[in-house]
């Protein structure tokens, strides 16, 4: 079973629970307590989550808020509580802590059993509620894709964020420990090379024009070695402003 399913069902199951609850004459007195019981468990969860996964008390703690936001509405009138706007901002709620689809399904669920309980009452203003209900599911829906995206999006952006200041380490570390002391290295040899062959008495050792490739290899290695040292200065100036 996908966690989509099992988040459905139990969306429904809490749904029906709560109107079949608010239905019974003998149980609706007690409205109130459970409201007030279940609002205890519900920051119970919530202070648990604290030091807990939060995602380990998603499920029960969204139940909860959505069972308490019915017993409201439904203990209050109905179609015409003064709390009716609660179920828009619970629509909301389920999408972004669930998924999009459980605003639908809830949104479902609701309106038929407010269109079953006052099918031959439906007055002008009941249906006003029931159309601003409808209306208001897709707005919930794509509210709450949009924004998983936005979070999705964020998320890679933080992975390449650390992809690359990883690289930046690595490129700084190998330029300082490997690049530049073995530039210093081979140009310190190539100095002493052409130095030896220059100094006085030395220069028919070798042909003129090695001598010359010397002190091109001298020259060329002095630019790469401050190349290097430029290159590093910019990774870390570019770190630092990433960083920023």
């Amino acid at each position: 079973m996908t966690a989509t399913t099992r988040h459905s069902i139990y969306i429904t199951l809490s749904i029906l629970a709560t109107w079949l609850w608010s239905a019974t004459p003998d149980l609706n007195i007690y409205n109130l307590q459970l409201t007030g019981v279940l609002a205890l468990v519900y920051f119970g969860f919530k202070f648990s989550s604290r030091s807990v996964s939060r995602k380990t008390f998603n499920l029960p703690s969204t139940v909860i808020l959505n069972t308490i936001c019915l017993l409201l509405v439904f203990s209050t009138g109905g179609l015409l509580s003064p709390l009716y706007f609660l179920l828009n901002l619970l629509f909301f709620a389920l999408a972004l802590l669930f998924e999009p689809i459980q605003a639908t399904v809830a949104s479902s669920l609701i309106v038929f059993i407010f269109i079953s309980q006052n099918y031959s009452t439906l007055d002008t203003t009941k249906i006003i509620n029931l159309s601003s209900l409808i209306l208001m599911t897709p707005i919930a829906v794509v509210f709450s894709r949009n924004f998983l995206e936005v979070l999705e999006s964020k998320g890679r952006i933080k992975v390449l964020q650390t992809a690359l200041h990883e690289t930046e380490m690595e490129s700084l570390l190998w330029i300082t420990r490997q690049a530049k002391p073995s530039l210093a290295s081979v140009l310190n040899s190539t100095t002493d090379l052409v130095m030896y062959f220059n100094s006085k008495g030395r220069e028919l050792l070798l042909p003129p024009a090695i001598l010359d490739k010397l002190k091109s290899i001298q020259t060329d290695m002095v630019t790469l070695y401050t190349s290097a040292g430029s290159l590093e200065k910019a990774i870390e100036t570019e770190s630092d402003k990433t960083k920023l």
